[in-house]
């Protein structure tokens, strides 16, 4: 069979796209006049590319409704279709509703459910994709709803520690940055203009600071144009993957930020594959789609040396052995489930390892990260007073 790409029209003359799955196009088409809808053109493609021009993102919080009615209405019998219908018409209006009418209008065509979300790669992404479709062979798929209902959840509470985490020294950054910028600014400036007037010598604190609130004040295109082209170049080369690696594995060995960002990196890792491989993924495909997840390509290239690892038959938990992006503990907890057959277990209580450290991880760097701001600023205000008090003492001396 082949995946044809259509565009029909309705019983109300509106037109509609969407995917099907059909031995030919004339099959395709009399399974879509069977549903009442008409076809105008079809051509051999994806459900993705069949979706594009009409995937939406869909808010975590409503994916995570979704995945909890979906695993309520399906424990209650009700039929997928049927379940889809419902929540498609409770959410109407919303981007969710879009999404579920679409997939819905698959499902009468005969599509399955798995590839009907496929259709929407930014609101259901691979690993969600391929747990669905896990538990429709598998005849489970009210667990794999409520398992990824419960790696939502896991997700947005993370999310929501680091947000909380983060308010506090944003701001104190920013009134730090404000009152710098006002210092450079505004006072220096008026200063030098008593200086200039008074005719006095200047230290070379005063120089320095002089130059800098001239750099701000004249030369803040300059610094802008900057940065902007820092930034952009930036972004260009972390294109090549090579340098993204490079790049990457710099951050996971920053002094204070580095550990967190691999713990990050880790527990993603962990925490889908543990999902996937509950779910009756195996473990070369969990390995094939997390590899996308980790949001890290240093980690992303030992899974895939994983992976190759694992398919010329070496054991999973030597395989990540080789590779110092793999904290020992994480390798011997992993060996311990890879001997007893109890794998999934394993990467879950790794994943449930980072998921208590991470938050207290947070609170430690924060704690480190605040003091140094009020450090920093007190450093550079006194260097200011330095620099304003120095020639009035010099004016002192020579009176």
């Amino acid at each position: 069979m082949s995946m044809f790409r259509y565009r029909a029209y309705n019983a109300t003359g509106q037109i509609v796209q969407g995917a099907i799955e059909a031995d030919s196009v004339i099959v395709a088409e009399n399974r879509l006049r069977a549903s009442g809808i008409w076809l105008l053109d079809a051509s051999v493609g994806s459900a993705i590319e069949a979706g594009e021009t009409h995937d939406l993102a869909v808010k975590r919080g409503d994916l995570i409704n979704f995945f909890v009615q979906m695993t309520l209405l399906l424990r209650a019998g009700i039929p997928i279709p049927n379940a889809i219908d419902r929540l498609a018409n409770d959410t109407e209006g919303t981007r969710l509703g879009t999404v579920l009418g679409t997939v819905r209008d698959q499902l009468t065509l005969g599509i399955q459910l798995h590839q009907s979300l496929a259709m929407f790669p930014r609101s259901f992404p691979p690993q969600v994709v391929a747990i669905v479709h896990a538990g429709e062979v598998s005849g489970h798929l009210p667990e794999s709803f409520e398992g990824l209902s419960s790696y939502y959840e896991w997700l947005d509470h993370l999310v929501g520690e680091i947000r909380q985490a983060l308010i506090y020294p944003l701001m104190v950054t920013g009134a730090a940055c404000a009152l710098v910028l006002l210092l450079f600014t505004f006072i220096v400036p008026r200063f030098v203009s008593l200086l200039t007037d008074l005719s006095l010598g200047v230290p070379l604190v005063t120089r320095i600071t002089i130059w800098i609130s001239n750099l701000l004040l004249h030369g803040w295109p300059f610094i802008i144009g900057g940065g902007a082209a820092a930034w952009f170049g930036l972004k260009m080369l972390l294109r090549t993957p090579r340098y993204a690696r490079l790049f990457d594995r710099a951050l996971m060995q920053l002094p204070i930020f580095g550990p967190l960002i691999a713990m990050f990196a880790l527990s993603r890792f962990t925490q889908n594959l543990a999902m996937l491989y509950r779910s009756g993924i195996t473990l070369l495909r969990g390995l094939e789609i997390c590899k996308k997840l980790v949001g890290n390509q240093a980690l992303e290239q030992a899974i895939e040396e994983v992976r190759t690892a694992v398919t010329e038959g070496t054991p999973f938990s030597k395989s990540l052995a080789k590779h110092d992006v793999f904290p020992a503990t994480v390798v011997t907890m992993i060996s311990t489930g890879e001997t007893s057959g109890t794998l999934d277990v394993a990467l879950q209580s790794v994943a449930d390892y980072y998921n208590k450290i991470i938050p207290r991880r947070i609170k430690v760097v924060f704690a480190i990260f605040d003091p140094l701001i009020m450090l920093s600023l007190i450093a550079v205000v006194g260097f200011v007073a330095m620099a304003v008090v120095l020639p009035i003492l010099q004016l002192w001396n020579t009176r």
